[in-house]
């Protein structure tokens, strides 16, 4: 007897995708995956860094200190980007102050993006014992596909 239901269709490849990013050597392969996967001129990636700081320091960070660290950040991102592949979809660089994984979650939100990619070894420290890691928080919390990148 043929079945009526037809065959589950394959979900679309992803075409606007947000990767977090923290400078680990984790973070620069989740950005490669991500490249890896956009091919189109009308895919976007949207590369993502919090500024969190560190739990002990009261007061707020200073616009300068938000952009040097925001400098040693897009360095970084040069040089991954290399010599640049004009088949690259269109990139943007966030960074704002806050959580990882709420900013990651948040920008997610915004962008409606397809796709959530993140690395697995950018460790914060102690408050990676006690919260757990951002990437399984990303997971958790997600609400759409991610990929975790070892």
């Amino acid at each position: 007897m043929a079945s009526s239901a037809s065959p589950r269709e394959l979900p679309a490849l992803p075409r606007r995708v947000v990767v977090g990013y923290d400078g680990s050597e984790a973070s620069v392969r989740a950005v490669r995956f991500a490249l890896g996967l956009l091919r189109g001129s009308d895919d976007r990636l949207w590369i993502v860094h919090a500024t969190d700081p560190p739990r002990s320091v009261a007061e707020p960070r200073t616009d300068e200190e938000l952009g040097s660290e925001s400098s040693a950040i897009e360095q970084g991102l040069r040089e991954l980007e290399g010599g640049r592949d004009p088949t690259w979809p269109r990139l943007e660089v966030i960074v704002r102050a806050g959580r990882p994984v709420d900013v990651v979650l948040a920008v997610a939100a915004e962008v409606e993006c397809d796709l959530i990619v993140v690395g697995t070894r950018g460790l914060r420290g102690a408050s990676r014992l006690v919260l757990g890691s951002v990437s399984a928080d990303v997971v958790a919390r997600a609400g759409r596909p991610v990929t975790v990148v070892p």
